[in-house]
């Protein structure tokens, strides 16, 4: 899992943890020095004329191409607008060059587009966009946050609509009660709610304070409900579940998760000495938002974190514990001090 690139994903050390490294070999075209090379855009393009193409709204059309302000990638081609172009029947369609530019893009501009596409994109047609942005990024992540896409904004709606009352803003007291309820029904959790620590964590990811609003709840649902959804796995839920020992400590930060392989300020427990945790910076739609990462202390005796990726070769082991414990790099179980408090519906 640790060194082909099929299991674990790497992840930079802790000076900056911030910037997952996919090992994979992408399809888009090569990145270099913050530049994107185009010269061959035209060209894929130009040979994938007869290629299936995803039906979307012209409001969709409309959000893709007004703004990339934040765009990382606005070099890419400045003859490739993210409009559509007529298909036979008339329709306005998604091109290929459209679909190389959501891979290429920022998760901002990724969300805006798939916020205007799920409110009139059927689930076959956005099936086909998932399966086309998988193939054209190399990254099966990507395919998961759009397919999540439309029930992901529909529930984020609902849940809203319940703790405002038609509001602007609402108490975050009185949203705590809802928000659990909607993360135990996603997360199809009975034995294990959120504790009074990661509902902390959720208020400082929605960026509130005593009450909260609808951009901050925003912020919060787009981070939460991937981390449910990873959840509702069965070999996730599993561990999530497990109290003895306490695999999934909860929704821990970065700096908790460092803290726990700590002795002290300034030695590390012993090497192979490992906590699991949801990263804080990866939101929907990021394609490792909802992802388990492994922080741990490595032979080198610093903290590494990595990205946990399960695929098809770890079908056949029965515990994801036991697939973590073969790795050569992890080696015991580290413990999270928090206060076990817990809120309840």
């Amino acid at each position: 899992m640790l060194c082909n690139g099929q299991g674990f994903v790497s992840t930079d050390k802790v000076n900056s943890r911030g910037h997952s490294v996919c090992l994979h070999t992408p399809m888009f075209p090569k990145i270099e020095d913050g530049m994107v090379e185009v010269v061959e855009a035209h060209k894929i393009v130009s040979q994938n004329k007869n290629a299936r193409k995803v039906v979307v709204s012209k409001e969709a059309q409309n959000v893709i191409g007004t703004d990339s302000s934040t765009s990382n990638y606005d070099s890419f081609d400045s003859g490739s607008s993210w409009s559509g172009s007529e298909g036979d029947d008339g329709i306005e369609t998604f091109s290929d060059a459209v679909v190389f530019r959501y891979c290429l893009d920022s998760t901002y501009d990724r969300s805006k587009f798939l916020r205007g596409a799920s409110l009139t994109v059927n689930k076959d047609d956005l099936v086909k966009l998932a399966d086309r942005v998988s193939l054209y990024s190399g990254c099966s992540h990507h395919r998961n946050q759009i397919l999540m896409s439309k029930r992901l904004l529909r529930e984020g709606a609902d849940t809203w609509n319940m703790i405002s009352k038609n509001n602007e803003r609402a108490l975050w007291s009185s949203a705590i009660p809802e928000i659990i309820t909607k993360f135990t029904n996603i997360a199809h959790s009975v034995r294990r709610g959120l504790s009074e620590q990661d509902l902390e964590v959720l208020r400082g990811i929605a960026g509130c304070g005593e009450d909260i609003g609808r951009d901050e709840f925003d912020r919060l649902w787009c981070w939460l409900y991937p981390v449910a959804v990873s959840l509702s796995r069965e070999r996730i839920k599993k561990l999530w579940d497990c109290t003895a020992p306490r695999w999934i400590e909860g929704l821990i930060t970065t700096e908790e998760a460092e803290s726990a392989l700590r002795s002290s300020r300034e030695l590390l427990k012993e090497a192979g000495t490992f906590v699991l945790r949801f990263p804080i910076t990866r939101s929907w739609p990021h394609p490792d938002a909802g992802s388990l990462v492994v922080t741990y202390i490595g032979s080198d005796s610093s903290i590494h974190h990595r990205l946990l990726s399960l695929d098809s070769s770890d079908a056949s082991a029965e515990k994801l514990q036991d697939l973590l414990l073969q790795e050569p790099e992890l080696s015991q179980l580290g413990r999270v001090d928090r206060v076990s408090i817990t809120i309840r519906r």
